[in-house]
């Protein structure tokens, strides 16, 4: 890689992600909205693209001699489920138009999420990237939304898809709000008396994810015409179920809520109490809070499709195939992890 255009490099896995491709020596083009905090994009080798996932219009002559898109850009809550698929579906095939309209298109990496794959299906323990996606929220189906888009044109443009589950680390603001809260109360709320297994990845583990399946990363196939026979369609589909695909977790193993704000509280060298509130409650507080923002005009991260996903079964998922393919091999624990995502909220007076 030597010249990127990025998007969503304002947000928390975005700034990561352009740090590491300042680190590697490449010059980068960021799309940024013109009300961005762009303090940390400030360098010579990086040039700001004033523009938005809404509208694309003069992303065009910034695509000029890119060699690898890295689209981050998107939303996880919004007013309205229109606005979700627009910014997170729609977007995603016009950004890959643009592309597609080069002489030479660059590879495309898209960071969808794992709640665009949804749960593990019913029987098994783990979900890997051949099995059916099965989105359960809102916002899962609007990524998935953003993943047929890309298929759809992936005949014409290099495309690979990056599933991630739940990220953490220094600078995340999402996670240091359940940081503090524990920290200052020391009281983990959590919806439901069981609670799923969760998939998560650090944050600096996930760039050099990406970065990897940019360089090396398998290419979704394109749509192309079906055998007549159904049985050569259905061994076709089962060759190519998954393919372009990363799902990026750390599988050593997969705490629940409960156990996830525990630890946090071990990071923080606090103890905690766990409240579990019966899951009507937590639907009802979730409707009441999306509701009071609609009406105000803004939008919440707490809401009736959050806690959707917050009581499914399960969000156990594998992450073999990027260790095989990309070598993708966290090098810290859990534990470490925490404790140093901790000391960074911290010192930087998030705590």
């Amino acid at each position: 890689m030597q010249t990127v255009f990025l998007t969503g490099a304002t947000g928390f896995i975005g700034r990561h992600v352009a740090a590491e491709l300042l680190r590697r020596g490449c010059r980068i083009r960021c799309l940024v909205r013109a009300t961005s905090d762009v303090r940390h994009l400030q360098d010579e080798s990086i040039e700001l693209v004033e523009g938005s996932l809404r509208d694309l219009g003069g992303v065009e002559k910034a695509l000029v001699g890119c060699d690898t898109v890295l689209h981050l850009g998107g939303v996880v809550t919004s007013a309205s489920k229109a606005e979700l698929d627009a910014i997170n579906g729609t977007a995603c095939g016009k950004l890959a138009d643009l592309c597609r309209a080069l002489p030479a298109p660059p590879r495309l990496v898209y960071v969808s999420s794992l709640a665009a794959a949804g749960p593990p299906p019913e029987g098994k323990a783990l979900r890997s990237e051949e099995d059916a996606p099965a989105p359960i929220s809102r916002y899962g189906q609007s990524k998935r939304l953003g993943e047929i888009e890309l298929q759809r044109r992936a005949g014409a443009v290099p495309i690979t898809v990056v599933r991630p589950g739940i990220v953490y680390g220094p600078a995340d603001r999402n996670v240091a709000v359940l940081f503090r809260s524990i920290y200052r109360t020391r009281v983990h709320v959590v919806i439901g008396f069981r609670t799923p297994p969760l998939s998560l990845v650090y944050v600096d583990d996930l760039v050099n994810l990406i970065l990897a399946a940019a360089e090396r990363g398998e290419r979704i196939p394109p749509d192309g015409a079906q055998p007549a026979d159904p049985p050569q369609q259905a061994a076709l589909a089962e060759h190519q179920a998954g393919r372009g695909i990363y799902q990026a977790c750390d599988d050593r193993e997969f705490p629940d809520y409960r156990e996830f704000g525990k630890r946090i509280a071990a990071a923080l060298d606090r103890r905690v109490l766990v409240w579990p509130l019966w899951r009507w409650v937590g639907r009802s507080v979730g409707f009441t809070v999306e509701r009071g923002s609609r009406l105000c005009g803004r939008s919440s991260f707490l809401t009736v499709d959050k806690v959707r996903e917050a009581t499914a079964p399960s969000w156990a998922s594998s992450g073999e195939k990027a260790r095989q393919q990309l070598g993708f091999a966290p090098p810290e624990p859990l534990d470490a992890r925490l404790r140093e995502t901790g000391e960074w909220f911290r010192e930087a007076g998030w705590l």
